[in-house]
């Protein structure tokens, strides 16, 4: 049960101890890392420091709240699966959360229920989205971080593999979005270059394309892609 979720990383964020200590007892079970923190802060830091597949957040903490530091997470990665655990259900979170692209919102207490309806969700969400077809050539498997080729297999690091999957939502990576592919550094212009060079020799020839002024994009989209 829940089988693709036994490789992901999670990371729960609660700053009620109990709740934390509780939840991440059960929750941790199903996934094959899981992370908490008690508030944004630390939360933000452990986001920044490992691979994090699915993002739990209470929405009520201490110096930043929830909202807020899902905004900041979504400047960084506008994939990953958010799921907010909150006991409000003001109009205001709700309407500002469904802009913020979340998976989930539930709402205290989280029963055994609730807790087995969103591991399902989750589960379901990466068999949808873990393989992508950008053609008949070329096809992302996201959980093993590798892109096929031509018939050939390709490992994908950390960055290229977010470049990819920039390119799977939406037809365009920007230069904005490739800066933050680098996280807390600020890459020159060369680095870039070298990165994009790279990465179209794991892709057939002429697959990845510049668009001068905005960024890049992939040629020949498939138009029934994800599978």
């Amino acid at each position: 049960m829940y089988n693709l979720l036994k490789d992901k990383t999670a990371l729960y964020i609660e700053d009620e101890r109990d709740v934390l200590r509780n939840i991440s007892e059960l929750l941790s079970n199903f996934f094959g890392s899981f992370y908490t923190a008690s508030n944004a802060e630390r939360g933000y830091e452990i986001f920044l420091d490992n691979d994090i597949d699915v993002l739990l957040v209470d929405i009520e903490l201490p110096k930043m709240n929830g909202i807020e530091l899902i905004k900041k997470i979504r400047k960084l990665d506008k994939n990953i699966p958010i799921v907010v655990i909150s006991a409000y259900t003001k109009t205001d979170y709700l309407l500002e959360s469904i802009e913020l692209n979340l998976d989930k919102y539930i709402v205290k207490p989280l029963t055994s229920r609730k807790i087995h309806i969103l591991l399902k969700s989750l589960n379901e969400d990466f068999i949808d989205h873990d393989t992508f077809y950008f053609n008949d050539d070329v096809i992302l498997y996201k959980k093993r971080s590798v892109i096929k080729s031509s018939g050939v297999e390709y490992n994908l690091s950390k960055k290229e593999l977010k470049f990819l999957s920039i390119l799977k939502e939406q037809k365009v990576i920007t230069y904005d979005e490739i800066l933050l592919l680098w996280e807390d550094d600020v890459p020159t212009e060369n680095a870039i270059r070298s990165f994009v060079k790279y990465l179209r020799k794991k892709l057939p020839e002429n697959l990845l394309k510049n668009r001068n002024g905005i960024g890049y994009y992939i040629e020949s989209r498939s138009p029934c892609s994800e599978k």
